[in-house]
């Protein structure tokens, strides 16, 4: 084993002293295990720090990924929302036709019904006429002369003259 002179202060000496009874060692153990510590402590400390690290940037590629994933959801649900206006505003003025159609239905439905009143007050007006024009013509055929064919087929010329 090699010999190390190291110089401390007077109250650095006094807590070694005190640290080494405490733990019922001597000094020279004490110092001994105090740099052993320190030597191993600093690699343990930069073993933990490069594993601190590495956990570090695992986590922030889990995040950049997470993050990713998210603004794809963001533009999906953005696309989707886009679809669905546009289909809403399809749906929209498909009932508006449908509405329009309806409305056309009806009036037509009141237009039929206006001209099938008119149809019959025009039949019953064209029967009424056909009757009196019957009636008329039955009066009307006696008192008439006949026809210049009809007088000479009959000889009826005589009486007419």
């Amino acid at each position: 084993m090699a010999r190390v002179t190291v110089s401390l202060t007077d109250s650095i000496l006094h807590k070694v002293d005190e640290e080494a009874n405490k733990a019922e060692i001597t000094r020279s153990e004490y110092v001994a295990s105090a740099i052993e510590s320190q030597i191993t402590g600093s690699n343990q400390a930069s073993i933990t720090l490069h594993n601190l690290e590495l956990e570090l940037n695992k986590s922030q590629t889990e995040v950049m990924q997470q993050k990713r994933q998210i603004t794809k959801l963001e533009n999906t649900i953005l696309e989707k929302n886009k679809a669905i206006e546009s289909k809403a505003k399809d749906v929209m003025q498909a009932d508006e036709k449908v509405n329009q159609a309806y409305a056309d239905l009806n009036n037509a439905r009141l237009d039929a019904g206006k001209y099938e009143m008119a149809f019959k007050a025009k039949d019953e007006e064209i029967s009424f006429l056909r009757g009196y024009l019957s009636q008329l013509s039955e009066r009307l055929t006696p008192q008439l002369p006949p026809s210049e064919d009809e007088a000479k087929s009959k000889h009826w010329y005589q009486f007419w003259k």
